[in-house]
């Protein structure tokens, strides 16, 4: 591919989008940008991940940030994703510039947040990007929803966002049984508006739990237009999330806030009904 293109990966979160990101990013002829994550486009226009949205820097910052830019040099993480957010017009010149350098043909935004962005907001990035000679391509990776759920809440106990004094258990079923607190975007959902932006030979959906196997491998890396190096699956990042094993009957537990999920891609892609560990639960 040498096409200058710009990859969007929509997520979903802990379903491999941090090795998405580092597999392009070495790959020859790819420059994925300074950030893991942009969080650019769901902190604008998503009321769910408002958390996201920089507050305003104070004067000193803003002078450290003008000085830097007169300077050329590095800008603070915060203060990057900032002057982004409060210009848009920012972000595309961002990727613009990065695809103008000599030999590079593909850069992108690897944002779990996206996963509920709407078709709307894809298709003005699409457009955008598509004025200056950029096509815009999208992946989109689906885990095992109770799986997915149980990795988040092991990375929020790591990070010691969980009360000391609640168990995992507790907290999971707090979150995701009946009556919780958490809610996820329906794959469907995602999915739907991914479809309404990009054709199909531009819109890359995958499984989780095939994406490491060569076969994915050497299919995402021609859909990119990087080489395929299948033994990239070895090298899985952020493992910790699966240090503990979850209790089958807390699977059950908080099932039901899944099951939209499940029937909705395995009606579409049966291979899940074998390599989602609790697909069986939908009976």
């Amino acid at each position: 591919m040498t096409k200058k293109t710009f990859l969007l990966c929509t997520g979903a979160a802990k379903s491999g989008t941090t090795w998405i990101r580092r597999y392009l990013g070495d790959s020859p002829g790819a420059d994925m940008g300074r950030m893991g994550e942009m969080q650019i486009w769901d902190a604008i226009t998503l009321p769910a991940n408002a958390r996201y949205r920089i507050a305003d820097p104070s004067p000193l910052r803003r002078a450290e940030y003008a000085l830097a830019r007169a300077l050329h040099l590095p800008v603070r993480g915060e203060m990057f994703r900032h002057a982004l957010q409060s210009d848009p017009d920012r972000y595309f010149a961002y990727f613009r510039n990065i695809l103008d350098r000599p030999g590079i043909t593909l850069t992108g935004d690897i944002t779990p947040g996206y996963a509920g962005l709407s078709a709307d907001t894809l298709a003005m990035i699409r457009n955008r990007l598509g004025a200056d000679g950029i096509e815009t391509r999208a992946v989109f990776s689906m885990r095992d929803p109770v799986e997915r759920a149980w990795s988040a809440l092991r990375m929020h106990r790591r990070k010691g966002r969980l009360p000391a004094d609640q168990s995992d258990a507790d907290a999971f079923v707090e979150r995701y049984g009946p009556g919780g607190t958490e809610s996820e975007v329906p794959y469907a959902t995602s999915i739907a508006n991914l479809e309404a932006v990009f054709p199909e030979d531009r819109l890359f959906l995958t499984l989780f739990e095939s994406l490491f196997r060569p076969g994915t491998i050497a299919a995402f890396s021609d859909f990119a237009g990087v080489p395929a190096r299948a033994d990239a699956g070895s090298e899985r990042v952020n493992e910790a999330a699966n240090a503990a094993s979850l209790p089958p009957d807390l699977a059950r537990a908080v099932f039901p806030a899944f099951a939209g999920d499940y029937a909705a891609i395995l009606s579409r892609i049966p291979e899940a009904a074998r390599l989602w560990p609790h697909a069986h639960l939908l009976g």
